[in-house]
């Protein structure tokens, strides 16, 4: 292993890694991945308050491709574009590593580690808003090394900047800008360190006013503006809350962000017992991490020079985690963890060279037997035959019990909120659905018979309602199979 790795640089490494992750690309693809590629594909919504770049910077990096091929799979690209800032942050948080003087082979393996942590390989096989703005704060805080290593005042400047930027793509980076002003504060004390830091944050409010002013077109006031900017807060599609979810939720997120866990280890050891393997690589990772702990051989502190840098992204690992609690425990808010993680912590001590060549190892073998095989090569649902089947019939009533569906309609078809398409979850009561079929004389629906997972969702909303169709005729029309199980198509017609 050690001829190996003295052989192996960071060019490998990256080839290595974009192998997996371009060959991967996820076939399952979230409700919010269809409707941000829904949008760059019409050119709608461009600017989300949450996440208010990351639209329009897709849209500007596509369109020129679309002029060109005209057909190209905008979600797949989309993906990909991602991918290529899995790298980008990989390099950066290389560059930083190099600087903090940690060895060749360690490097390579914490970059390895990171790269092949759960969080990372899912978001950066998606088009989601997680990964691109990770690389905005990675090279703000490598300009924040720069600046204590050389006390030039354009890094610190820089550093501010980048930081700011990052906001913009994910509110969620706050925290990383907030712990970087702390660390300047807290540097030399230094007005001038701080002013210089602080003053580019005023593209952030600047970018929201002008979004606000000539995309929104709405009038320019602080209650507009706070309500523009909190959006997802005031509407709820931010969730946060304290009770004993957000302690439950953030000790599965927390392994989730570096181990996949879901039902979907389950099915795939059903299909095949081949992928039980995984367990066993974990149960090794665990016999060798328990055995060099008592050997006092797991962990040896080392000096470092740049404590206070360390230190600094130390306090920015426990902001990004308390908001995660705060949000319930959402794995989403915890994709930066990994590179904070060894960043923050791990660069004060040496790991035991077993389990640090074992671990990133272990989290490949798991993470792409339960995670990004199953994502590219299976269809959870496969809802895609239910959405053809309502394109087919457009002047027909559905009710659906996907959100999903409704955003993969739009990606396809580019109508938005289609009025014959209505969400189960979001009728106020079974009433209202009855109501529908009265009206209409009958509907469509997979409600009836459509496979259920117990995750995340499905433990918040603690929906075990149970439609009774009992005073109408129900018609099975189709049925279609994904890996979870069988969906239904019922038609449902008074009597």
């Amino acid at each position: 292993m050690k001829k190996f790795m003295s052989k192996l640089t960071i060019y490998h490494v990256m080839i290595i890694i974009a192998l997996v992750y371009f060959l991967f690309p996820t076939n399952n693809s979230s409700l919010d991945s269809y409707a941000y590629a829904g949008y760059i594909k019409y050119g709608e919504n461009l600017f989300s308050p949450h996440h208010l770049l990351y639209n329009a910077f897709l849209y500007v990096l596509i369109s020129p491709i679309k002029v060109f091929l005209q057909d190209v799979e905008i979600l797949l690209l989309a993906k990909y574009i991602n991918t290529v800032f899995v790298l980008i942050n990989l390099i950066i948080f290389y560059k930083i590593l190099s600087k903090l003087d940690i060895d060749k082979n360690e490097k390579l393996l914490y970059v390895f580690m990171v790269a092949f942590s759960f969080s990372l390989l899912r978001f950066g096989t998606e088009n989601e808003t997680y990964i691109i703005p990770i690389a905005f704060s990675l090279y703000a805080s490598l300009q924040f090394l720069n600046f204590i290593k050389t006390k030039n005042y354009t890094y610190i400047f820089i550093s501010g900047l980048f930081a700011s930027i990052a906001c913009l793509f994910h509110q969620i980076h706050f925290f990383w800008w907030f712990g970087l002003f702390v660390g300047t504060v807290l540097h030399q004390r230094r007005l001038k360190d701080v002013m210089l830091y602080s003053v580019s944050a005023l593209i952030v409010p600047v970018s929201y006013i002008l979004v606000l002013k000539f995309y929104q077109n709405q009038q320019i006031s602080f209650v507009n503006l706070l309500n523009f900017v909190l959006h997802d807060f005031y509407t709820g599609s931010a969730q946060s809350e304290l009770g004993w979810k957000n302690f439950f939720f953030i000790l599965v997120s927390s392994f989730r962000t570096f181990f996949q866990l879901h039902p979907i280890n389950y099915l795939v050891i059903k299909k095949n017992i081949l992928f039980a393997i995984p367990i066993f690589s974990v149960l090794y990772l665990a016999y060798c991490i328990i055995k060099s702990f008592f050997k006092k051989e797991l962990i040896v502190e080392r000096r470092s020079k740049d404590i206070f840098f360390i230190n600094t992204h130390f306090w920015i690992l426990l902001f990004q985690f308390l908001f995660a609690f705060y949000a319930v425990g959402n794995v989403e808010f915890m994709v930066m963890i990994p590179f904070l993680l060894v960043i923050g912590i791990l660069t004060r001590y040496r790991i035991n060279q077993r389990v640090l060549v074992l671990l990133p190892v272990v989290l490949f073998i798991w993470n792409f037997s339960y995670g990004i095989y199953p994502n590219n090569k299976y269809d959870y649902y496969n809802d895609k035959v239910l959405v053809n089947f309502i394109i087919d019939n457009p002047n027909e009533l559905f009710v659906v019990k996907n959100d999903k569906v409704l955003n993969m309609f739009y990606y396809q078809t580019g109508k938005d909120n289609y009025k014959n398409i209505y969400l189960y979850n979001k009728l106020k009561s079974e009433s209202s659905l009855y109501r529908l079929i009265d009206n209409k004389g009958f509907i469509f629906t997979d409600v009836i018979k459509k496979p259920t997972i117990f995750n995340r969702a499905k433990i918040i909303s603690l929906d075990n309602s149970q439609l009774d169709f009992g005073n109408y005729v129900k018609e099975e029309i189709f049925t279609y199979k994904g890996l979870y199980g069988n969906s239904k198509v019922y038609k449902i017609k008074k009597k």
